[in-house]
């Protein structure tokens, strides 16, 4: 079709520059009174249409031929001008100069000084975000401005709460920020199927509140104390059995309640699912430990103001993950073990005893090079156990078959 028949639907035609003798197609429209000046049809602005129908501009045509350049737009690139709303391919003012590049010579002093104002003008406004406000639900960067705004949170906490209220419900907000914010990443994250929302909600407030209310109940009760001597031995045997029995186990316990609440629901769960709800159970159950320890215990154990900060700053970052990393070995086992009732009681203990070792080991060796290796290997375990997902569904799937086929024989 030839170029003129395609303009004619837009509005468009050539015409002959006066002082350049060129033929120009961008900017000169028909109206009632004839053609456009070419100085205001130089002014004029283009919205890029994108595939989810969020237009993009205003632009010139000068920004236009560098988005060209730099890949961002290409031939085909639906536009539209400020003042009609019909569109037409990029292509279309590609075939022909721009009228932006308009020779000095046919401008007069008055003009020149005229295009001056104009682009100081421009540039302010330019300079000027806000006249775009109307247009924010439209920016195509959501996902930024709410990263941004989670990462203000704290400032905001320390803003309106900090000279109203005591420390302690200070830090209950932080201790819960920042379990919440581990609780998003492992949302958008963690390769597991079928999960809601709403369950990792249940999973989260239900460890952090039932699950540790019956934990501080148990130690609460007459005859139930811990072991401090065991516990501060100064051999790392008695340090690890004590650490396994009295703090490992009731606390790796006290997270999968949750998990067994999922297990009597008919929904069934596949076992790389649980094991991210586990992972949610354990950020759970980080608000309590963090928050007591920030209250009391680090303060106690800390040597210096320096220490006693970044024991904060652990208790908010890398122990949480670590409790989620636990618990979610526990909950994908777990999984195997409901989907095969005949390994339950194998698999139920190999949940609760595998990572109350690494739990326990971590705890005795706590502040070493040891236990920042079993916290890589408990890392590295969580990983290595859902890359198995397929070889242990098809080893106990053939097993139970096995068993079928010698019952029905």
């Amino acid at each position: 079709i030839p170029l003129q028949t395609r303009l004619s639907f837009l509005g468009y035609f050539p015409v002959t520059h006066p002082k350049e003798g060129q033929r120009s197609i961008i900017g000169c429209k028909a109206s009632k009174t004839g053609l456009h000046s070419p100085s205001k049809d130089a002014r004029m602005t283009y919205y890029i249409h994108t595939p989810d129908k969020v237009d993009e501009g205003p632009f010139s045509i000068g920004e236009l031929d560098r988005r060209f350049e730099q890949g961002l737009i290409d031939e085909n690139t639906i536009l539209s001008t400020s003042e009609s709303p019909e569109t037409f391919p990029f292509q279309i003012l590609k075939s022909g100069p721009s009228t932006e590049k308009v020779s000095p010579l046919s401008e007069s002093p008055n003009q020149s000084e005229t295009n001056k104002n104009h682009s100081v003008w421009g540039i302010l406004s330019f300079l000027w975000p806000f006249n775009q406000i109307r247009r924010l639900g439209d920016i195509d960067n959501r996902g930024l401005l709410s990263l941004i705004g989670i990462g203000l949170i704290p400032i905001v906490l320390f803003t309106l709460f900090i000279g109203m209220v005591g420390r302690p419900f200070v830090f209950s907000l932080t201790a819960l920020y920042f379990s919440v914010l581990w609780a998003i990443l492992f949302y958008h994250v963690f390769p597991a199927p079928n999960i809601r929302i709403g369950t990792s909600i249940y999973c989260f407030l239900g460890t952090g509140l039932v699950s540790i209310s019956l934990l501080v109940g148990f130690f609460s009760l007459p005859h139930v104390s811990l072991p401090i001597e065991w516990l501060n031995s100064e051999l790392p045997a008695f340090r690890a059995i004590a650490f396994f029995i009295w703090v490992a186990i009731p606390e790796e316990l006290c997270k999968i309640l949750m998990i067994y609440v999922l297990s009597k629901r008919p929904e069934v769960y596949l076992p790389r699912t649980l094991a991210y709800y586990g992972m949610i159970c354990g950020l759970g159950f980080g608000i309590y430990e963090g928050l007591d320890y920030q209250l009391g215990r680090n303060a106690a154990f800390a040597e210096s103001q320096v220490e006693y900060l970044f024991l904060n700053l652990l208790r908010l970052t890398s122990i949480p993950v670590l409790h989620a990393v636990w618990t979610g070995i526990a909950s994908y086992l777990l999984g195997f073990a409901y989907l095969y009732p005949r390994r339950k009681w194998v698999l139920t203990a190999a949940a609760v005893s595998v990572p109350s070792v690494l739990h326990a080991l971590f705890n005795t060796f706590n502040g070493t090079i040891t236990s920042l290796g079993i916290s890589l290997m408990s890392v590295l375990m969580l990983i290595l156990y859902l890359s198995k997902h397929d070889a242990f569904d098809i080893f106990l799937g053939r097993e139970a078959h096995m068993r079928n086929t010698q019952r029905s024989a």
